[in-house]
């Protein structure tokens, strides 16, 4: 008897804890990986010069719904395919939904700079699935946060401008793994 209270109280402590963690890293991965996969799909919107608004020859990146063929591009066509990640995602409201994750992206105003720059947000759906917030860049910098805002469900997120940009880095953002980027999509 007293082994099987033993036990309870370690499941309880200490395997329950281990489990639920385990899951939140793993959801906390997925979500870095879907948003690589956001900056390459900005990367090949780029190249395929879906949108230049402002008729220079310099594509500019592209709204959620236009990368996932859902919206028109400015010349009333759509991607005859997605770009985006699907297995198991769905998008609402130009947010991403996947692997517990809501993820979106946040373009600049202005031609000129969405030729530039773009920011790609990954946040919990529920503070369950993950803990972490993570931003990608057009320079594939990626940045994590412990979330301290609590930023959680796909109706909310982030406000813009949150992602470290250049040299400013604002407190509780941190390179994801220390890394660097490697490759940049957006125009010089």
């Amino acid at each position: 008897m007293l082994a099987i209270v033993g036990a309870a109280i370690f499941l309880a402590r200490v395997g329950v804890p281990n489990v639920v963690g385990s899951g939140q890293a793993f959801a906390e991965k997925t979500a870095v990986s879907t948003l690589r996969t956001l900056h390459w799909a900005q990367g090949l919107f780029r190249e395929g010069r879906y949108v230049d608004v402002d008729g220079n020859g310099v594509a500019e990146f592209g709204e959620l719904g236009q990368l996932g063929g859902r919206d028109p591009l400015p010349s009333g066509e759509r991607l005859s395919n997605s770009l985006l990640p699907e297995a198991g995602a769905r998008v609402e409201r130009d947010v991403l939904q996947a692997g517990g994750y809501c993820f979106r992206y946040d373009l600049p105003q202005g031609a000129h700079a969405r030729e530039r720059r773009f920011v790609a947000y990954g946040w919990p759906s529920r503070l369950e699935a993950g803990r972490k917030l993570f931003c990608i860049d057009q320079d594939e910098q990626i940045w994590e946060s412990t979330n301290p805002e609590g930023y959680a469900g796909c109706d909310g997120g982030p406000p813009r401008g949150l992602c470290p940009e250049g040299d400013v880095v604002p407190e509780g953002w941190v390179r994801w793994r220390n890394k660097t980027n490697k490759l940049s999509v957006g125009a010089q």
